[in-house]
């Protein structure tokens, strides 16, 4: 079998071909397809655990087939449409899949589910049914670079530190910075950077039982305003800069490309040098709205042919200590404790940091369960919807209160168009 990385053609050409599974030729071995997104560095780590799955089990081979984000989610769903979907598959939208009954209910298989932190394993989880185990983890942090702020003299933003306070902050960090270098990187235009804020409030993306927004107007309102002040005042990137990582793009992230000094952040991606810390999200203490977010899931198509065996496979992504020093954070903190200790064990210093803040967020009350998965079909709500609102009020295109008001309009409507 060859193990080289598939080519974006490749891949493409693989998609439309068809990639459920199958029997590999006279010598009977069962062949696994497998799929997922990323950069380069997860393709490389993720090849490396599947080489040595193969190694340790001589009868299955696996065809690994990863894939750009951008597209991603569209070819699923035709392979899924035309019969075709692989076996194993990243996901991060339990419900879209859950409730058309394309996913193996895990919970019925060999993987031992017994390892993961049930509050992550809730994300995954549908009518008590587990169809996603998470791949790993990217709770939301607050990031900074300690020596800059202590030129400036002033204290690294914590969970005590209200949102206002950090404006404070900002403003008395800037005028110390390098030419080319704000103090905060610009957060209006994220979505998960926005639900931390909205959990604060204790609210979210969705009411209880996920029939409609959990959320008004006033809450986007309060938001946007925030970070317009934020960029009248000149704290932030210029809206060019900002822009680029609006759309998903973590890579374009003000952060990610060092033009600042302090931001939200993820923590699935690596910060871009040793500089960085990472600390508690403002506006955190007595009412966390950070939680152990997974930043993607394994899921498993309910029409494999080789259940077993797919099963056998995600098991060893998730829970095997080898496979997780191979595979180290490329899809951030495993969320297995199994994983989470051997990766641990074998990151360097700034992974380590990462392990620490996630070992920090599920210690007295420093975060809170997730919410449950979202309703299937609302995907745009957070993709769509709050980030084309937001870039209009970040080009100026719209003021604050009609994009707010469009916004939840455009929301309401996708919900009610659901039922």
């Amino acid at each position: 079998m060859n193990k080289r990385f598939v080519g974006a053609t490749a891949v493409a050409v693989l998609a439309l071909s068809g990639c459920g599974s199958a029997q590999a030729g006279a010598d009977s071995d069962t062949t696994l397809n497998i799929t997922w997104w990323g950069n380069s560095a997860r393709a490389e780590a993720t090849q490396k655990a599947l080489d040595l799955f193969e190694e340790e089990n001589s009868g299955i081979k696996v065809q690994a087939l990863p894939s750009t984000f951008d597209g991603y989610y569209n070819k699923l769903t035709t392979q899924f449409a035309a019969d075709s979907a692989p076996d194993i598959f990243q996901d991060d939208q339990v419900r879209t899949f859950a409730d058309k009954k394309l996913l193996l209910d895990l919970s019925e298989t060999s993987i031992d589910l017994s390892t993961i932190d049930p509050a992550i394993l809730k994300q995954g989880t549908v009518d008590d049914k587990v169809y996603e185990v998470p791949a790993g983890t990217s709770p939301m942090s607050f990031v900074y670079k300690q020596k800059m702020l202590d030129k400036a003299g002033v204290k690294a933003p914590d969970a005590d530190t209200s949102w206002d306070e950090l404006l404070g902050i900002a403003e008395k960090l800037q005028p110390t910075l390098p030419e080319g270098t704000h103090a905060l990187a610009d957060s209006s235009t994220q979505a998960n950077h926005f639900e931390v804020f909205l959990r604060q409030r204790d609210k979210g993306w969705f009411n209880d039982d996920g029939t409609a927004i959990g959320f008004e107007a006033k809450d986007l309102e309060d938001w946007w305003t925030y970070w317009a002040e934020v960029r009248d005042k000149e704290l932030t990137t210029p809206v060019d800069q900002s822009i680029a990582g609006s759309g998903g793009d973590v890579a374009q992230n003000p952060v990610a490309k060092d033009l600042v000094a302090m931001g939200v952040y993820g923590t699935a991606v690596s910060l871009p040098n040793d500089e960085w810390q990472y600390g508690s999200v403002p506006g955190e203490a007595g009412n966390p709205g950070v939680y152990q977010m997974r930043s993607s899931a394994w899921a498993v198509n309910s029409k494999t042919e080789n259940p077993e065996e797919a099963a056998k496979l995600v098991d060893f992504l998730v829970n095997d200590p080898e496979a997780a020093k191979l595979l180290g954070l490329s899809r951030g903190v495993p969320g297995s404790g199994i994983a989470k200790d051997a990766a641990g064990d074998k990151a360097d210093d700034k992974g380590q940091d990462i392990v620490d803040y996630t070992d920090y967020l599920v210690k007295d009350d420093n975060s809170r369960p997730g919410p449950d998965p979202d309703p299937a079909g609302t995907r745009s709500l957070r993709s769509d919807i709050f980030v084309r609102y937001a870039q209009k009020v970040l080009f100026k295109d719209m003021s604050i209160d009609d994009a707010a008001a469009a916004a939840t309009k455009e929301a309401n409507a996708l919900l009610d168009s659901l039922k």
